[in-house]
């Protein structure tokens, strides 16, 4: 396997390229967390919802203060089993009642940093289809 490590201001970093402005309008939400799930960095897709006072999510719990939604389900124990095995790659799609639509929630470990990354994809939810009697 060969591993690419992009430093922030590295030329060759297509994310450092980018304007704030631009990074925001990326379709994903990104998060680096350390082994005990708490936010090290992150993106912020939802710019928009900083002005009602919602404070960074840096050195917070993940699982407990940010997505609380996926606190107690299968995705937090996949994180934690991908932190203690040293292998996380696991992606999820899932539906919350919280959460007006559906998300494609992505662990990875980033073995150079020793830090997990977590990207969280937007999905529509779809309207039932009525079933026939």
């Amino acid at each position: 396997m060969t591993v690419f490590a992009f430093d922030q201001s590295d030329p060759e970093n297509p994310l450092g390229q980018l304007k704030d402005e631009d990074l925001r309008k990326i379709p994903y939400g990104a998060a680096e967390l350390n082994a005990e799930g708490r936010v090290v960095s992150y993106n912020d897709t939802e710019p928009e919802d900083n002005e009602s006072g919602r404070t960074s999510p840096v050195g917070r719990d993940f699982f407990g203060d940010v997505v609380r939604w996926a606190g107690s389900s299968i995705i937090a124990a996949e994180f934690r089993k991908g932190v203690t095995s040293g292998a996380l790659n696991v992606v999820f799609d899932c539906a919350s009642a919280r959460l007006p639509y559906k998300v494609r929630v992505h662990f990875k470990v980033s073995p150079i940093l020793g830090t997990y990354w977590v990207f969280i994809k937007r999905l529509r939810r779809t309207a039932e289809t009525p079933q026939p009697a």
